[in-house]
Order: C-alpha cells, then sequence, then structure tokens
C-alpha cells in the first residue's frame, strides 16, 4: 500500500477512536449532572417539607394555647363564681353572729340585774324573818295573859280603849309583817325561776353563737379557697402567656387574633356621625378607677409596638360593669380576642365596647336599651387576657378615641 494512503486509514482511524471516546465521555458526564440536579431539589423539598411541618407546629401550639387559656378561664371563673356564691352566706352568718352577741350580752346583764336584785330580796327576806320571829317569840311568852292583864290593868273606860286599840295594832302589826315576809318570799322564787330561764336562754344562744361562729369559720375558709383556686389559675394563665423565646409565636397568633377582632369592628362601626355626645360619660367600674394600660402607642409583650384602641381598668373578678352613658346594646357576646364584649351605640356614630367581661356575666342582650350607670356586665379575664380587668373603648365611626376625654 503507497505511503499516502497508509497515512490516511492511519489519521481515519484515529478520528473514529476520538469519536468513541467523545462519546463515552458525554455518556458518562451525563447521569453524573442529573444525579446533582435531582439531589439539589430533594433538598429544597426536604426544606420546604420541614418549613410546613414547623407551621402546622405552630399553628397548633397556638391552637393548644387557646384552648389551655379558655380551659383556665373557665375554670377560674368557676372557681370566682364559688367564692362570689359564699358571699351571701358569708354575710347572712356574720349579721347572726352580731345578732347572738347582742342578744347574749343583753341576756347577760338581764342575769346580773336578776342575781344583784334576788340577793337584795334575800337580805331583805332574811330580816324580815328575823323581825317576825322574834314577835312570835315575845307573842309566845307573853302569852294571853299578859293581853288579859294589860286589859284588866285599865284605869278608866278610855284607858282601857286606847290599850285595846294598841293590842290591835300589834296583832295588826304582826299579820302586816307574816303577810310581807309571804310576798317578799313569793317575789324570791318568782326571780330564781326567771333567774333559771333566763340562764338556759343565754347557754342556748351561747351554744348558737359557737356553732355559728363554727359555720362563718367554715365557710371563710372555703371562700378563701375558693378565692386562691381562681388567683392561682389566673397566675398560671398569666405565666402562660408570658412573652418567652418558646412561646412569643403563639402569644404572637392570640395578639393578631385581637387585631384582626378590632379592625372588624372598626369596618362594622364605620360611618359619619357627628362624633358628638352630650355631657360625660359614666365611668365603667364603680368599684376601681386604676388603669393598667392607657390609650395610644404601647409596646405588647406579644409583639411589640402596637396601637391600644382603650384603656385597661383593673379590677376584682366579679366587679360590676356599667354603662358609660345611655344607648342601644348592638353586641353582646364573644369576640376572639376581647373575649366575652359588650358595644353600646350612643348615636350620632359614638359607641362604647366593654372586654374581657366574666364567663356568664354579661347582663344584657342585643337590641336592649340602657341607661347610664346600668349595670350591664362583669369584670374578667376572658379572652387575650392576663388578669382580671376592663377592656374599655370609645370609637367615633369606627375609630378609637382616648376615653379619658369624655
Amino acid at each position: 500500500m503507497p505511503a499516502r494512503s497508509s497515512n490516511f486509514v492511519a489519521r481515519f482511524a484515529l478520528s473514529c477512536a476520538l469519536g468513541a471516546l467523545c462519546v463515552l465521555c458525554v455518556s458518562a458526564a451525563q447521569p453524573t449532572s442529573a444525579y446533582a440536579t435531582n439531589k439539589k431539589a430533594q433538598s429544597h423539598l426536604n426544606k420546604a417539607s420541614d418549613a410546613r411541618k414547623k407551621a402546622a407546629a405552630a399553628d397548633k401550639k397556638a391552637a393548644d394555647l387557646k384552648n389551655q387559656i379558655k380551659d383556665l378561664d373557665a375554670q377560674a371563673e368557676k372557681y370566682a363564681k364559688e367564692a362570689q356564691a359564699l358571699d351571701p352566706k358569708i354575710n347572712s352568718a356574720s349579721a347572726k353572729a352580731q345578732k347572738l352577741l347582742g342578744e347574749l350580752s343583753a341576756l347577760q346583764k338581764k342575769e346580773a340585774a336578776l342575781r344583784s336584785e334576788i340577793a337584795s330580796t334575800t337580805a331583805e327576806y332574811n330580816v324580815q324573818q328575823k323581825q317576825l320571829a322574834t314577835r312570835v317569840v315575845d307573842s309566845y311568852k307573853n302569852g294571853d295573859q299578859y293581853v288579859l292583864e294589860l286589859l284588866l290593868g285599865s284605869e278608866d273606860m278610855n284607858d282601857f280603849i286606847t290599850r285595846t286599840e294598841i293590842i290591835g295594832r300589834l296583832m295588826r302589826s304582826n299579820s302586816e309583817a307574816s303577810q310581807e315576809l309571804s310576798l317578799t318570799k313569793r317575789k324570791l322564787e318568782s326571780d330564781k325561776v326567771q333567774l333559771d330561764n333566763v340562764v338556759s336562754e343565754a347557754q342556748k344562744k351561747s351554744d348558737d353563737a359557737v356553732a355559728n361562729a363554727q359555720e362563718l369559720k367554715s365557710l371563710q375558709a372555703s371562700r378563701k379557697n375558693a378565692a386562691a383556686a381562681s388567683e392561682a389559675l389566673q397566675n398560671q394563665k398569666t405565666a402562660l402567656m408570658k412573652d418567652t423565646k418558646k412561646n412569643a409565636s403563639r402569644l404572637r397568633a392570640l395578639a393578631e387574633e385581637e387585631e384582626a377582632e378590632a379592625a372588624k369592628i372598626s369596618s362594622e362601626l364605620a360611618g359619619n356621625g357627628s362624633g358628638e355626645f352630650s355631657g360625660s360619660m359614666t365611668w365603667p367600674v364603680p368599684a376601681s378607677h386604676r388603669i393598667t394600660s392607657s390609650f395610644g402607642w404601647r409596646i405588647c409583650p406579644y409583639h411589640g409596638r402596637e396601637l391600644h384602641p382603650g384603656i385597661d381598668i383593673g379590677a376584682p373578678s366579679g366587679s360590676a360593669i356599667v354603662a358609660a352613658g345611655a344607648g342601644r346594646v348592638i353586641s353582646a357576646g364573644w369576640r376572639g380576642g376581647y373575649g366575652n364584649t359588650i358595644i353600646i351605640d350612643h348615636g350620632n356614630g359614638v359607641t362604647t365596647l366593654y372586654a374581657h367581661q366574666r364567663s356568664g356575666g354579661i347582663k344584657v342582650s342585643v337590641g336592649q336599651h340602657v341607661n347610664a350607670g346600668q349595670r350591664i356586665g362583669t369584670v374578667g379575664s376572658t379572652g387575650n387576657s392576663t388578669g382580671p380587668h376592663l377592656h374599655w373603648e370609645v370609637r367615633v365611626n369606627g375609630t378609637p378615641k382616648n376615653p379619658t376625654t369624655y
């Protein structure tokens, strides 16, 4: 074969070999690149799945916290009601105790007076008895012969009559002394019977007073225990809602629920009223004027800086809530983070809102007309609340205003 042909064959064979090698390299490289791409995609899928699981877990924690708070609210309200229900019984027992003590004191004074009178009557009786005994002895010693000699010794008729009268007076005096002694004895016996009755009645009153004191002590202990249990549950709720990294997301969810409800209320009350309110509003919690959180911007422990659309009035659970002004009830019931809430329309776009009331504490219904100062509800700690208080708002056409200016 000529040299030129041999070189061509050689070059052709080399080209084929290089082509085959390239094909092999490409074939080997393609699976490696696909694997890397699939692995990266799977990583994103795993992260997305983890994110969804964490979101679901956060939602579950928020729901669990909400349920726990409702349970604690219900339990706390139950104990608060038990404590409140004992108040009339305690007041009744206290009044009875005062009455019994007064009656017992009067009986003791009467007993002391009777004993003093009996002692005086006894002394008088002894004197009368001694005097009568002396007269009886004298009469016995002198006898009838003495009376006869006294009469026979008369000098004349006038003297006889005089001596007869003297003898008559002596006999009457003895008879009167005997009757007086008998009366004194009967009075003494009557006083002793009366004293026995007074002593017996005083003993009964004393026994009643002891029993009543024990009942009062038991009632007071029961009320104290119920109040302590309610307070412990409120403290547990406060601790549960404390802002920590562990439960911040759950608390934030609760705060957002209240914000959403506030926005909803603003939408519901939107209007174009004049905003005029005649006179001054009545303070809604007569039992307390302690403002625990003012109107305006504040740092919320749940999710930072926020506008507080009302004022919080701290008061014992069970305290009465009254209407700030005359108007018509347009909402009465559960309002999300606000808990049990009442809204009153006062006209001209002015409304007032009373939130976080205790379970079963609302005293009015939708459509009812109320007067200023009329009781409408009860202080509690329902909804997004860490302790018993009234959240009070004044809104004009749905926009929150500072209640203290009204």
